[in-house]
């Protein structure tokens, strides 16, 4: 996975992570980052990509007004 602050392409890892979560949310063991990282073997940086997309799925806008 490359990143150079412009591109924001998930991982495959991250992106199943992110799917998962979404469906799961409610039943996924806390804190979420740890939880991730050990369950799909990812970075904290994608696993905070992973929760991002997730809410993204779940159409929760954190735009702050």
């Amino acid at each position: 996975m490359t990143n150079s602050g412009v591109d924001h392409e998930l991982s495959d890892k991250a992106d199943e992570a992110a799917i998962w979560l979404a469906v799961n949310w409610w039943k996924a063991e806390r804190p979420l980052v740890p939880n991730l990282r050990k369950r799909f073997g990812l970075t904290p940086l994608e696993a905070v990509h992973a929760m991002r997309e997730c809410s993204r799925i779940r159409g929760i806008d954190n735009a702050k007004p």
